[in-house]
């Protein structure tokens, strides 16, 4: 299913509410959209604008799409239509997925460097096994090394690529089995444990937990939506499946802290600033800020992995060209050294045996 991405609906909303603000009404706004490039988007539009030409709202014509738009973004709309506040609902979407693309730009490029040096490390191995054999066979006039006891530089070589595939499908299906909740929790309550990682897994949900809390407070949906909208938002399945139990929670006129208090899924302190901000009656500016601490301190996080998987990955590579250098070394020079030895051996024990 086509989905629109993070950087077109920051320039839409940022396009929508500049024209909104400037007194455009809807139909006329979405006219002009139905000729931006790109055909998913046009066809898009255009359901849009001859769904508003027809008396539907805003957020009816958007709903329609059958999953373009997330879920969020419906939302905010809904309450921006319903609290006669459009426009800021607009800005305020625009705002939240510019930094959400200037965040996964910041994330991407902080693991770059350790993802090159990975692919590099993996294509330096196979290399190695294929380098080498040309070395020792074509120049030195050796056997060249038997890598994984296969008997053959071919098969050692597809031996290497069927487990690098192997390794790289496994990890796949985690990253997104995990994400799909396939695991259950089992994923989370792992990386929870795990130092550094788990605590920025834990920022990165959480921020947008902050978010989508404080947007939706701003545009007056009632608590129901709230919760569900917020926990929908972390994007990570160890906080959605706890939903039912907060929207149970929170029909029963119990307070958003004592809610998230009750899943044990939150981190004390994060609960604490939404108490903070309950008991202030400042919840969504409490909840703002709190989204923008937590992705400064995943940011800085981010920084650190990467420096690690830095060096992980120097080491990584420096080891495997080590070991190859060892080999090389142990086959030409040692192993030679060896033969002559051997065959010293035995013309000596022939000398004295002729004697």
């Amino acid at each position: 299913m086509a989905r629109i991405s993070y950087r077109q609906l920051a320039k839409l909303f940022q396009r929508l509410g500049t024209s909104y603000s400037a007194g455009i009404d809807l139909l006329s706004i979405y006219d002009k959209e139905t000729r931006i490039a790109g055909s998913t988007y046009r066809s898009k539009s255009s359901q849009i604008r001859d769904q508003l030409a027809d008396g539907d709202s805003l957020t009816d014509a958007m709903t329609a799409t059958e999953g373009y738009f997330p879920d969020l973004a419906l939302a905010v709309v809904r309450a921006g239509e319903k609290s006669g506040r459009l426009e800021d609902s607009f800005l305020r979407l625009s705002t939240h997925y510019d930094n959400l693309v200037k965040f996964r730009t910041r994330f991407l490029n902080s693991i770059a460097w350790p993802a090159f040096e990975l692919v590099a490390s993996i294509g330096i191995i196979g290399l190695l096994i294929l380098v080498m054999h040309w070395v020792m066979v074509d120049i030195g006039g050796i056997d060249p090394i038997d890598w994984f006891g296969m008997g053959s530089t071919t098969g050692n070589f597809l031996l290497y690529c069927v487990v690098v595939a192997s390794f790289a499908t496994i990890a796949f299906l985690l990253v997104f089995g995990s994400m799909k909740g396939w695991y259950g929790t089992l994923p989370m309550r792992i990386a929870r444990r795990v130092p550094l990682l788990g605590k920025t897994l834990e920022h990165l949900s959480l921020s947008r937990f902050a978010w989508a809390m404080s947007a939706s407070e701003n545009a007056g949906m009632d608590v129901l939506e709230i919760g569900k909208l917020s926990l929908e938002a972390t994007e990570n399945y160890y906080y959605q499946m706890v939903i039912p139990e907060v929207l149970y929670d929170l029909r029963k006129g119990k307070s958003f802290a004592k809610t998230f208090r009750a899943t044990d899924a939150f981190p004390e302190d994060f609960v604490t600033m939404i108490e903070n901000g309950e008991t202030a009656g400042k919840l969504a500016e409490t909840m703002h800020q709190t989204s923008l601490d937590l992705q400064e301190k995943a940011e800085a996080n981010l920084q650190i992995i990467s420096k690690i998987g830095f060096v992980l990955m120097m080491g990584f590579v420096g080891i495997v060209l080590a070991t190859a250098i060892i080999l090389l070394y142990k086959k030409l020079v040692i192993d030679q050294y060896q033969n002559i030895l051997d065959d010293f051996g035995l013309l000596v024990g022939s000398m004295i045996g002729w004697m």
